[in-house]
């Protein structure tokens, strides 16, 4: 064993290989720099972490750190995928150890271009040669990266994505290969982790990808781990029933309590949203949370998250929906999990604009794209006004209509939704049961209340004129920002001056006879609860009809 020791929980480890290698540390590396968190805080029994995704424009130190302010707290453990020549440490490795975040490192044999190194070949490799000597270097690197270390050879070895690499008798043989080496070269503040998907544990002995038949031997891995999913009706094509997290892992328990000196580690777990039961997902937390207090689940170590977008429909995002955000912070909170007893309450943040979209044109079906920098939990605003009014309007799904208006020869919609995960990027559609000339603007404000409409009010102009005059409101928390949209219906006008208390984020145009200009702008700052005064935009030209909302909107 690459860690000959009684079984002991991760902090206790931790404390133990750090002290005992100090001065081995620092003969070898110098001094390295441990944040004053190197020992995951708190008193639970149970290591909570994640892997993270970075969404648009984040870092991987970013996307860590934006996680951990969801959940409340720092994260135990942080689960990285490398390839065989991926660099390593590079400046997120380093910057994980030197924060006390232990890594769950799972290196695959395939190389950066794609080439991959069948088992059979490393099973092969004689001292000297370059496969050998590049196992070689993934023990001095894990063994000189300092800290202790969960390690996993080619996690998943069962699933179609190792086909290419060889069977089960290949991957057995080299993984002992591997581990042999990495004892050779001194390596002792490793734990070799075998991790397979939960499926493996579901599909009898008689199946290729039997866990059974891919068990390298009890002598050489530390610990056990399992990539654990309710996929439900999220992948297309496939629908299968919603599965709590111990209907998924139950096998996977069963099979580890006839390994009981060996640690138990959900290295992957996610669910997907029921679109139809809101806060089924969340419930799917809360029934975690609880699952692991069993006295039947005490062998598990430690869970990570995957936390990231999935496949097709798939919402692995914990933020997914408020709901869902609440009941995973409840559980990252718990100290069982070494959280604190009551979370935290949210730094105050202001109010921040996103980003917004439009189209505009003559068309029975307007569609516009969700701006792809839209994070779950933003609040969306959108505005449709067309020049007539059709029989019919079809809203679209899942957005709730916050104002209508429907004056003689103009129509106008106002919707709102909490994004979730999925809809950056989408398509949002608005349709009409006749042509009609019309503007559709979507804008995403983050760091809203969760009942993030404060107050709004709309005014609709008949007579022909050039200057639209928005409502006052008068906001009734401190710090609100107040969103100001016009929309006239006019042959000349092309933009409109607005006021200098105003930022535009948008304006566009149609053309012809009877086309839609439409501007939408915000204060940009948080304003007073005192009335807001009318905002006035006027156009290039005159207008027949106009529409014109003022919307408040409530800081968190």
């Amino acid at each position: 064993m690459v860690i000959a020791m009684p079984r002991i929980r991760l902090r206790r480890w931790l404390v133990a290989v750090l002290c005992a290698s100090a001065a081995a540390i620092g003969s070898t590396l110098g001094s390295i720099p441990v944040a004053s968190g190197d020992i995951p805080p708190g008193p639970g029994p149970i290591a909570f972490g994640a892997f993270v995704g970075p969404r648009s424009g984040e870092s991987d130190q970013s996307a860590v750190l934006r996680m951990e302010s969801n959940a409340g707290r720092p994260m135990d453990v942080v689960r990285e995928f490398v390839l065989w020549d991926t660099p390593f440490p590079d400046a997120f490795h380093t910057w994980l150890r030197d924060t006390g975040h232990t890594m769950i490192l799972s290196v695959k044999s395939r190389r950066v271009n794609g080439t991959v190194i069948p088992w059979a070949n490393l099973v092969a490799a004689q001292p000297g040669s370059p496969l050998y000597t590049d196992i070689e270097r993934w023990a001095d690197r894990i063994r000189d990266y300092g800290v202790p270390i969960y390690f996993a050879f080619n996690h998943e070895p069962e699933s179609s994505a190792s086909f290419p690499m060889g069977e089960a008798p290949d991957f057995i043989a080299a993984w002992r290969k591997v581990h042999d080496i990495f004892v050779a070269r001194g390596v002792t503040n490793a734990k070799f982790v075998w991790i397979m998907t939960d499926y493996a544990f579901w599909v009898g002995s008689q199946a290729r990808n039997d866990a059974s038949k891919w068990f390298p031997g009890d002598a050489y891995l530390d610990a056990m781990g399992i990539d654990a999913y309710n996929w439900y009706h999220c992948r297309t094509g496939i629908n299968t029933a919603w599965k709590s997290l111990e209907q998924i892992i139950r096998p996977f328990r069963d099979f580890g309590a006839n390994h009981p000196d060996k640690e138990l580690w959900l290295t992957e777990w996610a669910s997907t949203e029921d679109p139809l039961v809101p806060g089924r997902k969340a419930q799917f937390y809360a029934d975690a949370q609880a699952l692991f207090k069993r006295a039947d689940y005490a062998q598990f170590e430690g869970i990570s998250y995957f936390d990231t977008r999935g496949q097709g429909a798939c919402t692995w995002y914990p933020d997914s929906t408020p709901s869902s955000l609440a009941a995973f912070r409840t559980m990252a909170t718990d100290e069982f999990y070494g959280g604190s007893i009551t979370p935290p309450p949210p730094e105050p943040s202001e109010i921040t604009f996103v980003a917004s979209a439009s189209s505009n044109g003559n068309r029975t079906v307007h569609t516009v794209q969700v701006p792809a920098s839209v994070q779950a939990g933003d609040t969306l605003l959108l505005f449709f006004t067309a020049n007539q009014n059709p029989a019919t309007t079809t809203p679209p799904g899942g957005w709730t209509e916050l104002r209508a208006v429907d004056p003689s020869g103009l129509r106008g919609r106002v919707w709102t939704r909490t994004a979730t995960g999925s809809d950056a990027g989408s398509t949002v559609t608005v349709g009409n049961s006749v042509i009609v000339k019309a503007d559709l603007t979507v804008a995403a404000y983050r760091a809203l209340d969760a009942t993030p409409i404060d107050v709004h009010a709309f005014a609709v102009e008949t007579a022909t004129t050039s200057t639209h005059i928005a409502p006052s409101v008068t906001p009734t928390v401190s710090g609100a920002w107040v969103a100001v949209y016009w929309a006239d219906k006019s042959s000349t006008n092309t933009t409109h001056t607005i006021p200098g208390t105003l930022t535009r984020r948008r304006t566009t145009t149609g053309s012809g006879g009877g086309h839609i200009t439409a501007t939408i702008a915000d204060t940009n700052t948080g304003v007073a609860t005192a009335p807001t005064g009318t905002f006035t935009a006027t156009g290039t030209g005159d207008a027949s009809r106009a529409v014109m909302y003022t919307i408040a909107l409530r800081p968190q």
